[in-house]
């Protein structure tokens, strides 16, 4: 375990833009990237980069690990 940084180590989503947090919420809300580039006006394929940067950032691999980790930490829409 880092011990440099112990709160952004047990929250890593203090890590992501508020661009790629609102995504995370989405996904762990259980939309589609088809979806949350609708409401949020954006392409899929931009999408699916913020989705990318924040399973890199949170090493998690799945969008069952993220919306895992959203209900855990109360952060669903």
């Amino acid at each position: 375990a880092m011990t440099l940084h112990p709160d952004s180590a047990e929250r890593p989503h203090e890590r992501l833009s508020d661009r790629e947090y609102q995504v995370l919420r989405m996904i762990g809300s259980g939309l589609t990237v088809t979806q949350i580039g609708g409401r949020l006006g954006i392409s899929v394929k931009t999408v699916s980069t913020y989705r990318a940067r924040v399973l890199d950032k949170m090493e998690l691999r799945t969008n069952a690990d993220i919306t895992g980790y959203v209900v855990r930490h109360g952060l669903t829409e």
